[in-house]
């Protein structure tokens, strides 16, 4: 089959870890791909507010999926599709987060609101050179104006099991990236970066058998077992690996950009 849709993973996957952008060679490859007629989305649990001007160069994606799944947007920025957190589950988050003091943001439309531990949100992304577009929500007041459609937080895995001992009836699900991490995306039931694939190939009328997804984290497994080739980084995680049809290359210097050259070498 004819691949029609490249989902690309942005952190560890497009950037590789400690650079401030997607390197140049990873750009000018998407880009090549594009023009020889495959559409091109970005599948990540940023919000699409969290991807900064600059972050992807010269990439200028046919869509976005954003939030873990929550959020499909056009190549305009418009929203095709868009799940929002009850008030129920907003609730619970953060008293939850409350009681043990731990760092936990919202994802709205124009930015990433840290009603908990704001300084301790920009100190990590300063650390790893990620700029996720983070503002001090400590008034807690942002959701009066719209729901928030994502969320994240950083929380240690035996405290994420007592909030399901809590809260579980609520299907909220701490989705870690990567093993010994404790930052991880909140997601409501059903919806993952597979679900978000899934919708989108239908909005796009497309077959998800058409489609390549690239990841390399725990939170990608969804994305790679949806797509008709899945394929994990080299410097990916065990759970993606184990979930890809293939595995590609490290996603430093610019493995992409390899992964691309491998699968469409005619756009070359």
């Amino acid at each position: 089959m004819q691949y029609k849709l490249l989902l690309l993973d942005i952190d560890g996957t497009l950037r590789p870890g400690g650079y401030d952008r997607i390197p140049r060679e990873n750009a000018d490859a998407v880009n090549a791909v594009q023009r020889a007629g495959v559409q091109v989305a970005i599948a990540t649990g940023r919000g699409r507010t969290g991807v900064g001007k600059g972050l992807l160069r010269s990439v200028r994606p046919d869509a976005w999926l954003c939030a873990g799944g929550a959020q499909l947007v056009d190549a305009k920025g418009n929203d095709l599709a868009l799940h929002r957190l009850t008030p129920e589950e907003m609730y619970a988050l953060v008293d939850f987060f409350e009681d043990y003091d731990l760092p936990l943001r919202f994802t709205f439309h124009d930015a990433n609101y840290a009603y908990l531990g704001y300084e301790r949100f920009v100190a990590r992304e300063r650390a790893l050179h990620v700029d996720n577009n983070i503002a001090d929500g400590e008034d807690q007041d942002h959701h009066l104006v719209e729901m928030p459609f994502g969320a994240f937080g950083f929380v240690p895995r035996e405290r994420a099991a007592q909030f399901q001992q809590k809260y579980g009836y609520l299907g909220l699900r701490f989705v870690y990236s990567y093993p010994g991490s404790d930052g991880c995306d909140i997601l409501q039931a059903g919806v993952d970066k597979g679900s978000g694939l899934r919708e989108l190939a239908a909005l796009l009328g497309l077959d998800p058998a058409a489609c390549v997804a690239v990841g390399d984290g725990d939170n990608d497994v969804p994305m790679l077992q949806a797509a008709g080739l899945g394929v994990a980084m080299g410097n990916g995680s065990a759970a993606a690996k184990a979930a890809a049809a293939q595995v590609g290359p490290d996603a430093a210097p610019h493995g992409v950009a390899d992964l691309c050259r491998a699968l469409w070498p005619e756009a070359f």
